[in-house]
């Protein structure tokens, strides 16, 4: 299956070139020419679906559980001066230049199609295509309603990430500037000018309750590689809890159990079984894209997020692998090489629920759902009690972080949470001061800079207050 999905991504690179609408016209010289609903949704797995890469994989450098520093290890030569630590220190300690090269000044995106944004785009343009054409092709209603929701429901995803990439957050100012919104796969000759934050949620909304509401009447197929009705249904409980729309969540997160949803027991699990991130995980209701964090062997989590975890937790057994040679504990959760790498999964559902019900003040809930999970992860786990809303909300998100760590989850979070303070140490080489960088509360830099080069591309993109400022210099 997975050689199937490497195969068709390939193919729809090719016919990408070309453009989508040479490609998907009659006349095409491909001898693969999309005519049946099947046909589309074959297509879509290539053209729209993220196969074995992530354009965002830089984001984990940037949050607070990673840490360059090996104080605490044997052999801190393994990542202090190395060139993986020099390659990413720009992100790592938040440079206006990320954007435009990295951190031995070599440019990464002087091609704009190269860049993550571009990435991104590039699918959104092969949904587009997809939802065009997808109502004349030949094949049942049904059919046709499949196809079509999972290009909404894709469509919704990637505009979700890219507005909390380069977009203040929603609760924080949704009439400010985020980014272009295209619905259409042909080209524009004109300056895309940008929506503001609150316009680009409102498609993302609109796109995952057309995409449930055709996709909720049929049949759930999971373990296929397309995203199903419980997945949906986990990124509209998402989206809604980043638009603080407490009552709205918890729906969407109640419809996930409705449908089948599932909680896996961890503490069943034996070390390193391979299992968590895979269509293996009972609770794992989509699986896609690449790895969030590339460089997990290289990469120290950071040791005061470590110690969060309890002893008894069978996230930290399975998730992460002591290194002999420097008594470091390393992240080990995520798929290697081509796989697959990350999911949309109920457990998310759950989290989502309980934060969105600690607002309501629904604790009893809330405090049902934590404990319910982690009676799941932690072995030997008994109940608590707790009655405090502030308290609780700050278990719920704690356990947020320990659930997801390392899946692209953080940076969005502490964007929502009111954009933290953080602060990262690091050394350019042994022997030399180690320097504090700090990201301050409400940094600009949480909202990323564009490209320079998508902004040549783009006469109509305003360059985001974060690629104006000046170097980050540590202390």
């Amino acid at each position: 299956m997975k050689r199937k999905l490497f195969l068709i991504a390939g193919l729809a690179g090719l016919l990408t070139l070309s453009s989508c609408k040479k490609f998907l016209e009659e006349k095409s010289q491909s001898d693969v020419i999309p005519k049946t609903a099947t046909d589309f949704r074959e297509l879509l797995i290539g053209s729209g679906y993220m196969t074995n890469s992530e354009p965002l994989n830089f984001l984990y450098f940037m949050d607070d559980d990673v840490d360059f520093f090996l104080e605490y290890a044997n052999d801190p030569s393994n990542v202090v001066g190395s060139y993986d630590a020099q390659v990413n220190y720009l992100w790592y300690t938040w440079q206006p230049k990320l954007a435009d090269i990295n951190g031995v000044g070599v440019l990464i995106a002087e091609d704009p199609s190269a860049t993550a944004y571009a990435q991104y785009y590039t699918k959104i343009l092969g949904c587009n295509a997809v939802l065009e054409n997808i109502d004349k092709s030949i094949g049942s209603q049904q059919e046709k309603d499949r196809v079509k929701a999972e290009a909404l429901a894709v469509r919704a995803m990637y505009y979700f990430r890219l507005a909390n990439v380069y977009g203040e957050p929603y609760n924080y100012n949704p009439k400010s500037l985020c980014i272009p919104l295209k619905v259409t796969s042909g080209i524009v000759s004109t300056p895309l000018p940008q929506a503001t934050v609150g316009e680009v949620y409102d498609l993302v909304v609109h796109d995952l309750l057309e995409a449930s509401s055709l996709m909720d009447p049929l049949q759930i197929m999971r373990r296929d590689y397309h995203i199903n009705q419980p997945a949906i249904h986990i990124l509209l409980s998402r989206v809604y809890l980043f638009m603080e729309k407490w009552k709205e969540s918890v729906a969407e997160a109640n419809k996930v159990f409705e449908e089948g949803g599932k909680i896996l027991d961890m503490t069943t699990l034996a070390t390193e079984s391979g299992t968590w991130l895979t269509y293996n995980n009972a609770e794992v209701e989509w699986l896609f894209g690449g790895n969030t964090q590339p460089n997990q062997s290289t990469y120290v989590p950071a040791a005061r997020f470590l110690s969060t975890y309890d002893s008894n937790d069978a996230r930290y057994r399975v998730g992460f692998s002591l290194q002999t040679n420097t008594n470091v504990q390393l992240v080990s959760k995520l798929p290697t090489g081509l796989d697959l790498a990350q999911t949309l999964r109920s457990s998310e559902a759950l989290l989502n629920r309980a934060e969105a019900n600690v607002q309501l003040g629904e604790l009893g809930s809330a405090l049902k759902d934590l404990n319910d999970l982690r009676r799941k992860r932690i072995e030997g786990y008994a109940d608590e009690v707790i009655t405090d809303k502030v308290t609780l909300l700050q278990a719920v998100r704690d356990e947020r972080r320990k659930e997801f760590a390392y899946e692209g989850f953080r940076w969005f979070d502490l964007r929502r949470y009111g954009m933290p303070e953080i602060q990262h140490r690091y050394q350019h080489d042994l022997g030399e001061s180690v320097l504090q960088y700090k990201l301050t509360k409400n940094d600009a830099m949480y909202v990323l800079p564009f490209p320079t080069s998508v902004i040549l591309k783009n006469s109509a993109l305003k360059q985001n207050p974060s690629g104006q400022m000046p170097d980050r210099v540590g202390q």
